[in-house]
């Protein structure tokens, strides 16, 4: 059997002074922690009893920034941009003339999840499309990340075809003002210049074997059977495309086909479940940062409920041993007072795990409430959430996003509200983001699901506005 724990290792590192910067010994821990049996969450958990100062993670994102080919935030955010003609491969020249492989792609964002140092990746997006090869395989390990790290993806201001379907793999999408997703369909085009040879006075004969070679000869007009072929084929790609783009975005494959390889910007790309907000590019990695910083503390509250579990766990065997080895006194001198009982080395033990469980405890409650109070976007509210239960919190702050979606609800009828399917949805939307407690983008995109009518009602509705792809 495979050695993972080294003693050698363990001891040069725990239980020994150290002269070294925090951070130091945090970046240690990720590299060799496994190796010494510990997990990711244990490894956070040092890392927040550590006593860290600005100069540390100064220092840190700056080699960050200095050693990526991506641009990472003084937050420790990893930009990586999406640009261009999509392609499988490239090269450095090909990028003088706008093209961009998913081969480089690739190896950015596989490095930025791979990277502690990288607390949450934004891609920014702002590309037509481009090839099918190399496109799903990259789509589906962006969409697969999203348990690794937060990953958000922005349409800035063009995230279309190829290029959506790798946006849509985020966790979140924004959209800015002006930007638009879409166009979820595939296409191929055959060119027949045989026309062109005949005014030209040219002539080509193809000499093949097999009877397909010769399909799609740009000098002969393309037969049925090829032209057949092909839309075979487009109908296969088209499919998965669909399949895809209704993982991602969690919506019915029906809805995302209704969309018909259409165009949708800003607040209708949000209306039609293809992205979740408008907002500009610091918006989306300051929504970024805080989905890091919710995560780093669901995970130390996490750990910390495991240690208290643990410490339950292991307590109650040893108890248990002592009443069951032989020779170990009968069970009424168990039940005796502790005065009146033999001294053990077990009893000085339970007032140390309990006082451990009472601090974990305590610790596990006030992240939990300042997570609470991070995802509902009051951070200000963190002193005040102290004074309160983890219950009355969530109670509290429910009311309050209660009333702010009320009060916006009040704004937009005294504007007046757009008649019809869309408004429906909007209302349905509202009330439901009320009652949840959920985003608007996340109750919209459940209302669609449950109302594929009334959303192919609202399409029609606005097709007359949709720009031709």
């Amino acid at each position: 059997m495979k050695q993972n724990y080294l003693p050698r290792l363990a001891q040069r590192v725990f239980d020994e002074p150290l002269l070294i910067r925090p951070r130091k010994l945090y970046v240690i821990l990720q590299a060799i922690g496994p190796r010494l049996g510990m997990t990711e969450i244990d490894v956070d958990l040092v890392a927040s009893r550590m006593p860290m100062v600005e100069d540390d993670i100064e220092e840190m994102d700056d080699e960050a920034r200095a050693e990526k080919p991506y641009t990472v935030t003084p937050e420790g955010v990893a930009v990586i941009g999406i640009s261009g003609t999509l392609v499988k491969t490239a090269s450095w020249m090909d990028a003088w003339s706008g093209l961009q492989s998913y081969e480089m792609i690739r190896a950015e964002f596989q490095d930025a999840v791979r990277d502690p140092r990288i607390k949450g990746i934004l891609l920014d997006v702002d590309s037509p499309g481009g090839e099918v090869g190399g496109l799903f395989d990259l789509a589906d390990e962006i969409y697969a990340a999203r348990r690794e790290k937060p990953v958000y993806a922005i349409a800035n201001d063009a995230a279309f075809s190829a290029a959506y379907a790798l946006a849509s793999g985020a966790e979140r999408l924004f959209v800015t003002r002006t930007g638009g997703v879409g166009s979820i369909g595939v296409i191929a085009i055959h060119v027949d210049q045989s026309g062109f040879d005949e005014k030209a006075g040219r002539k080509y004969t193809a000499v093949f074997a097999g009877a397909r070679k010769n399909d799609f000869n740009p000098h002969e007009p393309l037969t049925d059977s090829a032209k057949d072929d092909l839309q075979m084929e487009i109908d296969r790609l088209y499919e998965m495309f669909v399949a895809m783009a209704g993982r991602n975005r969690g919506m019915k494959a029906s809805l995302v086909r209704n969309t018909e390889g259409g165009l949708f910007y800003g607040p209708r790309a949000v209306s039609a479940g293809l992205a979740d907000e408008i907002g500009t590019k610091e918006q989306a990695i300051t929504a970024v940062v805080e989905a890091a910083t919710a995560r780093k503390q669901a995970r130390v509250t996490a750990s910390a409920e495991a240690q208290i579990d643990k410490g339950k766990d292991n307590t109650m065997p040893e108890l248990t041993k002592m009443a069951d080895a032989p020779g170990a006194p009968a069970a009424p001198a168990i039940e005796q007072k502790p005065a009146e009982a033999p001294a053990t080395a077990a009893p000085p033990a339970a007032p140390a795990v309990e006082a451990a469980a009472i601090e974990a405890k305590l610790r596990a409650e006030y992240e939990e409430k300042a997570a609470l109070c991070t995802l509902a976007r009051r951070p200000d509210l963190i002193p005040q959430a102290m004074k309160m239960s983890v219950a009355e919190l969530r109670e509290y702050l429910l009311a309050l996003m209660a009333q702010e979606s009320q009060r916006t609800a009040t704004q937009t009828q005294q504007q007046g509200m757009p008649v019809g399917a869309e408004a429906q949805l909007k209302t349905a939307a509202e009330a439901l983001a009320a009652q949840k407690g959920i985003t608007f983008a996340q109750a919209y995109v459940q209302v669609l699901n449950q109302n594929p009518k009334l959303y192919e009602q609202y399409l029609a509705e606005k097709s007359a506005t949709v720009r031709p792809n």
